[in-house]
Order: C-alpha cells, then sequence, then structure tokens
C-alpha cells in the first residue's frame, strides 16, 4: 500500500471510531493531526461527516401524506401529529441502513481521496479477500507498524493557528456557543476603521489586506484587467447576464474617471438585479427543483419586493426563520415548508449552514472532534422547531372549480423540551439555546421567533460572517474558508481581519447588500486580470491551495447566466428586466434548466446539475434552440440582422465579437475571419447557394464559433 492509503486506511477506522463516539483522547489527536496536515484529509473528513449525517435521517418517504388537514378555525390549537408505524419503524431500520451503508461509504470517499491513478496497488495475497478476519488483522499490522517505526506527522506550530493556539494554552472551554466552534486570540488588524467608515476607506481597507496576503505568500498579482473584461464581469455577476453592445460601448467610451463606481451603482439600481438575486436567494433557500407543494413563486416575490426595496439582510432572514401563515399568503414561508419535516433536523441543518455559515449536521449524531460542537447543541437549535407545525389548509371553493388546498406554518402553544438519543442509546434532555442564550420552554413563548431575533441581533455577528463569506465567494469564486458555509474554528479563514472587518462594516451599514456588493467589486482585487503571470502561478486554488485573490479566478456561467446570455445574443431588445414582466420567461428557463438539473433523494433534496462541460451540455450550445435563434437572420432585430445591413467586412465582424464576448477582435483574429469569411462564401456559391444566402451563412458560422467559444461560456 502506498503512504496515502495506508493514511486513508487510518483515517476511515478513526472516523469509525468517531462516529460510534469510541474514540479515545489519544486517537483524537491523532485525527486531527491528520485532517490538519492534508487539504485532502480534510476533504474526507467533510465528505464522511455529511454522508453519515445524511445515512441517519429518515428520507420522509410519504412525508406528503402526513401533513394532516386543517380546518380555517382554531389553528393554533392544533394539535401534534404523531408518524404512523411504518415512519417509527423507518427510524429502527435507519440504524442498519447505516451499518450497511458503512463499507460503501468507505469505498466512495476512498475513490474521492486517493487519486494516484498512475501507481497500482499490488496485491501480495489474494487469498486474503476470503478471510476477512485476516485482513483486519493485516491492515492493523501495517498501521502499528507505521506507528511503530515510522515518526508522527510533524506540523509547524507557527505555521497553523489552531496549533499555535494550542501550543500557547490560549484554548478556553467556552460551554455555550452551540453554533461557532472556539477561535484562537488574533491580534487586531494594523489598521482600525471607525464605525461606519467611508465607501473609499473600506475599498482601502480591502486593498490593504489582500496585499498583505500576497506579501506573506511572496506574489505578485496579475495586471488589472481591460475595461471590456471587467465589463462583461461586474454584469454576469451583479446582473446575471452578459451587456448588450449598447451597454458595453456606453461604459467602454466613457472616459470619466469613476466610471467604474457609476456602473455598479447602476446595476444595482437595474430591475435585472433584483430579478437575478432574488432568483439565486430562491435557488439556495428551496432548490431549483421541489418536491413538495411549495411555492415558488411566492417565495420568490417575497425576495424580489425584499431586494428592491433594499431591504437588511437581517430582517429578510429574520421572515425567513420567523415566518408563518400560508405557502400563498406569507411567501417567506416557503423557505420552512420545504424543509420541516423530519423532526425539523432539515430544517435545523439548512438554516443554520445558509444563514450562519456553519454545518451543524454530523453533530446531530455526535460530538465534534476538534472543539466544543457537542450533540447536545445541534437539538438545542432544532428544539426551537418544535413548536411549527406543517399542517394543510383547504381553501373554499368556488363556484365550478375542485376545492383546493395548500400548506401553511402553524405555531402550536407547546412547551417542554426536547429529548433526543445518544450514540449509546441513552435519551437526553435538549432545551432551546443559542449562542449561550437559553430561551424559556414554556408554551407561551415562540420559540422559533426567539430564534429569529438572536440571530439577526445583539452581539452575535456571525450572520454578517456568514453572508460576507458567501458573497466574497460569488464574486471570487472562492470564499475566505472552504467550503464557504462550514466557518469556525476547525475551518480557519484565508484573510481573517478583512473578513471581521467587513463583517463589522456590513453591519454598521445596516446590513446593506447594494453597499456590500459596490465595496467588494471596487476592490483592486476584483480588477484584476484573470491571467497567471510568472510571479503568480502558485495561487492557484483548484489545485487545493490557499487563494491569494492575486488574480480573478475563472468562473463558469450558471445555466441561468447561460440562458439570459444567450437572449441577449439574439435580440438585445426582447431582454425582459422587469420582474412584474419577467415571470413567464422565467418559467421558460425553469423548464430549460430541467436537463441539467438532478436532485437526490435526501433529506435536503441536495442537488447537482450536469452544467459542466458534459455531452448534453456540448449538444444543446452546438444544436440547441437557444443557439439557433442567436443565429436566426430574419428575426427583426437581431443581432444578425442588424450585423447584416452593414456594409464593411470589419464593422460586421467586429460588432458580432463585441455582442458575442463584449471585446473587439485584434486585428491578426479580424484578419483571420474576413479570410475565413471570404473563402466559406466562395465556397458556398460554388455549390450554387445564392450569394446573399452564402454571406449570410458565412457570419452565421462566424457567430456560431464566437458562441460555442470557452471565452464566451466563462467569467473571466
Amino acid at each position: 500500500m502506498s503512504k496515502k492509503e495506508v493514511k486513508l486506511a487510518e483515517l476511515s477506522l478513526l472516523m469509525e471510531a468517531l462516529c460510534e463516539e469510541s474514540l479515545s483522547l489519544s486517537e483524537q489527536e491523532r485525527l486531527e493531526e491528520i485532517v490538519l496536515s492534508d487539504p485532502d484529509a480534510m476533504q474526507f473528513y467533510l465528505n464522511y461527516s455529511h454522508l453519515h449525517g445524511t445515512l441517519h435521517w429518515d428520507q420522509a418517504q410519504g412525508a406528503e401524506e402526513l401533513i394532516p388537514e386543517a380546518t380555517p378555525v382554531s389553528e393554533v390549537e392544533l394539535p401534534a401529529v404523531s408518524p404512523p408505524a411504518s415512519a417509527r419503524r423507518r427510524q429502527y431500520v435507519t440504524s442498519g441502513l447505516t451499518a450497511a451503508c458503512a463499507l460503501g461509504l468507505i469505498v466512495f470517499v476512498w475513490t474521492a481521496w486517493v487519486r494516484e491513478p498512475q501507481q497500482t496497488a499490488v496485491v501480495e495475497n489474494p487469498t486474503g479477500h476470503k478471510n476477512p478476519v485476516a485482513t483486519e488483522k493485516a491492515v492493523d499490522a501495517q498501521l502499528a507498524a507505521r506507528n511503530s517505526s515510522q515518526r508522527p506527522i510533524q506540523i509547524e506550530a507557527s505555521q497553523h493557528p489552531m496549533l499555535q493556539a494550542q501550543q500557547n494554552n490560549r484554548l478556553k472551554s467556552t460551554g455555550t456557543q452551540p453554533l461557532v466552534a472556539m477561535k484562537p486570540e488574533r491580534l487586531p488588524p494594523v489598521e482600525a476603521l471607525p464605525a461606519s467608515a467611508s465607501d473609499e476607506a473600506v475599498v482601502t481597507f480591502i486593498n490593504h489586506r489582500i496585499q498583505d496576503g500576497w506579501k506573506a505568500a511572496n506574489i505578485e498579482p496579475s495586471p488589472f484587467a481591460t475595461d471590456e473584461e471587467w465589463v462583461r464581469r461586474v454584469y454576469l455577476d451583479v446582473i446575471g447576464r452578459i451587456p448588450t453592445t449598447t451597454e458595453a460601448e456606453q461604459f467602454l467610451k466613457s472616459n470619466q474617471s469613476d466610471k467604474h463606481q457609476r456602473l455598479i451603482q447602476k446595476l444595482t439600481a437595474n430591475p435585472s438585479y433584483v430579478t437575478n438575486w432574488s432568483t439565486i436567494w430562491t435557488r439556495l433557500l428551496i432548490g431549483r427543483t421541489t418536491t413538495r407543494d411549495i411555492n415558488r413563486r411566492a417565495l420568490q416575490d417575497f425576495l424580489v419586493q425584499s431586494f428592491a426595496d433594499n431591504r437588511p439582510w437581517n430582517d429578510i432572514v429574520f421572515d425567513l426563520v420567523s415566518a408563518e401563515g400560508d405557502a400563498d399568503t406569507n411567501g417567506a414561508t416557503n423557505f420552512l415548508l420545504a424543509h420541516l419535516n423530519n423532526e425539523a433536523v432539515p430544517a435545523t441543518a439548512i438554516t443554520t449552514r445558509l444563514f450562519l455559515g456553519t454545518q451543524i449536521q454530523c453533530t446531530q449524531c455526535h460530538n465534534h472532534p476538534f472543539n466544543d460542537a457537542t450533540q447536545s447543541q445541534f437539538w438545542e437549535i432544532n428544539s426551537f422547531f418544535k413548536q411549527t407545525k406543517v399542517v394543510r389548509k383547504k381553501n373554499q371553493a368556488r363556484d365550478g372549480e375542485k376545492q383546493s388546498s395548500q400548506l401553511a406554518l402553524v405555531s402550536l402553544s407547546k412547551g417542554g423540551t426536547t429529548f433526543y438519543e445518544t450514540r449509546q442509546g441513552l435519551m437526553q434532555p435538549a432545551y432551546p439555546k443559542y449562542s449561550g442564550v437559553k430561551v424559556s420552554d414554556a408554551p407561551d413563548v415562540n420559540r422559533r421567533q426567539e430564534l429569529a431575533k438572536l440571530m439577526t441581533s445583539g452581539n452575535d455577528q456571525q450572520l454578517a460572517r456568514a453572508m460576507v463569506n458567501r458573497m466574497w465567494a460569488h464574486f471570487f469564486g472562492y470564499g475566505f474558508t472552504r467550503p464557504i458555509d462550514d466557518m469556525g474554528y476547525h475551518n480557519s479563514p484565508t484573510h481573517p481581519e478583512l473578513l471581521n472587518e467587513l463583517a463589522n462594516q456590513f453591519v454598521d451599514s445596516g446590513y446593506d447588500i447594494r453597499q456590500l456588493i459596490e465595496w467588494i467589486c471596487l476592490s483592486d482585487a476584483y480588477r484584476l486580470s484573470s491571467q497567471f503571470a510568472s510571479h503568480n502561478e502558485s495561487d492557484n486554488p483548484d489545485d487545493g491551495s490557499t487563494p491569494n485573490f492575486s488574480r480573478m479566478y475563472v468562473k463558469q456561467m450558471t445555466a441561468e447566466q447561460l440562458y439570459d446570455s444567450l437572449q441577449v445574443t439574439a435580440n438585445p431588445a426582447l431582454v425582459v428586466s422587469d420582474y412584474s414582466n419577467a415571470w413567464n420567461k422565467m418559467q421558460k428557463r425553469d423548464q430549460w434548466l430541467q436537463q441539467f438539473v438532478y436532485t437526490h433523494e435526501n433529506e435536503e433534496n441536495d442537488e447537482t446539475t450536469t452544467f459542466d462541460g458534459t455531452i448534453t451540455q456540448a449538444l444543446t450550445m452546438m444544436n440547441g434552440s437557444l443557439v439557433r435563434n442567436s443565429l436566426d437572420v430574419k428575426q427583426e432585430g437581431s443581432i444578425l440582422a442588424a450585423v447584416l445591413k452593414e456594409r464593411s467586412p470589419d464593422t460586421r465582424i467586429k460588432k458580432l465579437s463585441l455582442a458575442a464576448l463584449t471585446r473587439y477582435p485584434s486585428s491578426r483574429e479580424l484578419a483571420e475571419l474576413k479570410r475565413l469569411v471570404k473563402e466559406r462564401t466562395r465556397f458556398l456559391t460554388s455549390q450554387n447557394v445564392p450569394p446573399q444566402t452564402a454571406v449570410q451563412q458565412s457570419y452565421q458560422d462566424i457567430y456560431w464559433a464566437y458562441l460555442n467559444s470557452n471565452e464566451f461560456i466563462l467569467i473571466h
């Protein structure tokens, strides 16, 4: 076995002991040492923990049938509905399924972690497969021999803040921090910003902190991006589509010194900004597809109004967490309606992950190995949701129409303690508690409203830190932590002072989302080119290294961005920006997106997309209806129809390039394309194609090539 395979075998055994809560102190130290010494080992740990928690969750099959019907009156007195015997049996079966899946889980994560395709493992004793006991003894012997003959991995404490803090005895148990794990003390930043600092001061602070990272990594940044690169990038990131030729030319021809800031302010005031960000958060909150009777439009209407009014982010989160009522009347209820099943376990996990940037689902079953996050703390958060029930309300039937129903969130006058089962089979109590604040479990206290208050007010800035981290990742492709929703002491941010100060300023601004976007987009880091330079080749997070943001990391368009951008390349005059008129277009877009979306049948209905260079995507780009629409020369007002009215070949090619790639062609590119058009036209006419048609087809080929290029589909 290779060294990496031996380490994986040891890590697998340690993770199994962790999940069974049989990990000794020395084994815990060894687990921590392995995970912190290798980014792949850290990813293995996160994948294992996530899948372990998922396997313990009841899959809620038939959950829709278990939702009780409520009469229009006395909703608050509705009794709690106990699951039928079949549902209870599934809970007992879950433990058996977990054990049965353990081997498959290890194999799955093994293949994801060990990536040495050129090295072939040689099995010295093939007959060992027939004797599992002997195989286990052999593995144990190998591990024992390795541990006795080799010195453990040595990590320089000064290179890792977690080990440095342990060495200095600076870690003290707080005991009452349920979500954010302990953090070592940090020195204050070199520059301190006053409360509610000016925009210029905040942007300067960002620049200085990023520059400190470059200096520490001994790298130099790439040069600034051209105006063509930057304007395309900011349009895609802020409003979700490429600029039209008119929009691009207005920016490129402007000589105003503050044109970058003016454009960002213009984009955040554009109706497409509202449509884009409401779409992003609808997708985050309930996914691209929903399996339950959820009113997607009502949720997006709520988000549209919130982003249009530039409501503070903490107010939006408060409404989502504390919402009550039916799915149609109060759109905010649809978030929890989509996840409030199986004893509110998925609602607990997704609420903390999306809004607080912490993944606590693994502590549903066991304590966290590296900090004070415990199983009891998961259920303390979970107990905030225990008063809430999902009911089905019957609507009053209209004349000649069938009676319909809709889901609703109802808060019950129900108090008492939440109980959970430990890995040893013991029942333990859990009381509603968040960040050290215990809330009364009396029946007259609305726990969910109290949780919303604690999350969105007071001195707890985790909500702000999570939003800053998520927004930074949206614009740069990588956040200050990886993954962005697993923040904590065990996952130190790359730029802690910058993250904390941006969170402070975000709070002082009144949780102003548009202001946060402006700060990020005006930073020097966001204006850098995406091209490597000889002095920053090491800044490549794709290989697992820490991002230093010395260049713009290339991102692929999302499926939504591609759809809307192809609409721009077809006929800019038909681009719909006003949300009140955009719903039908968005419905068509959602139907188009379904060919790329696959929903997993787990608790949170996680989604994956095949929009990643697969054959399906390639065929869609080469022959799909959207691209064919962009190549339609008969459509009035289309890009190609307008281009063909130009007399000069140079002008035609320049306009096609600007429409598709938001840049003008280089002189060499222009000369080569003119030659290809001439040769293609000559060939078609020799095949008895009418000259006018031959010219049209030649320019269609040029436009098709632009739209199918990597440059078009990438944000760079």
